[in-house]
């Protein structure tokens, strides 16, 4: 009787790890993710490549990048939105990807997140929201500290899009792609609201990286 009764609650305990562990979205969960698109049949410039009640994961499709002959490929990168149904909001961040021109009009592709230790391939990102409007800015930083080359800080920095003034930092305990989607987006209500004083505003992301990286408009 008390063995049955173990196994009930070693059952229970690994259902509760499994529900757990697929509960929240990390944007690691992206690493050596592989997809084909079909550049005749796929009409949309927003691909879904995953869904459940919590999450969705979606690529923004280059068509500049279907212009290989078949057999080759290239290394590019890739504009991807990790979307919390819970905030309504997403994350868009740029990660290196591969693209493969496998058959006719077959393209192969695999997605990385290009991050090293604490270290990310381009640390800017854009929070999104509902409509895929772009509305807070996001930037990951990993630095060492000043007189101490050996201790670095690891943080990420929250701002509104429409007033550039108002800014909220963030200490992680490691790189940004291990954080939960919801924990990162559970802080944009600590961003302050009121309009700051100052006549000048800088941006957490270089106008370079919003230009050079990210599109103007989603379009979907």
């Amino acid at each position: 009787m008390e063995l049955k009764q173990l196994n009930k609650i070693i059952i229970l305990m690994v259902f509760t790890i499994s529900v757990n562990a697929f509960s929240q979205l990390k944007m690691i969960d992206i690493e050596n993710k592989k997809i084909s698109v079909n550049s005749k049949t796929q009409k949309q410039n927003l691909i879904k490549i995953s869904d459940d009640n919590n999450y969705s994961i979606y690529y923004i499709l280059d068509r500049r990048n279907f212009d290989l002959k078949v057999g080759s490929g290239i290394n590019d990168t890739a504009n991807i939105i990790f979307f919390s149904k819970k905030h309504n909001k997403g994350i868009l961040t740029l990660f290196p990807q591969s693209i493969y021109h496998a058959k006719k009009a077959v393209y192969d592709i695999t997605f990385y997140t290009g991050s090293a230790d604490n270290y990310m391939f381009v640390p800017s990102m854009i929070i999104v929201d509902q409509n895929f409007n772009y509305e807070y800015l996001m930037k990951y930083s990993y630095i060492h500290l000043p007189y101490d080359t050996n201790t670095y800080k690891s943080s990420i920095s929250i701002q509104d899009n429409r007033n550039r003034c108002n800014i909220l930092n963030i200490d992680l305990k490691g790189n940004a792609v291990y954080e939960n989607i919801d924990d990162i987006l559970n802080n944009i209500s600590k961003v302050p609201k009121e309009k700051s004083s100052e006549k000048e505003c800088n941006s957490v992301i270089f106008d370079i990286d919003l230009k050079d990286f990210f599109p103007e408009k989603i379009i979907k």
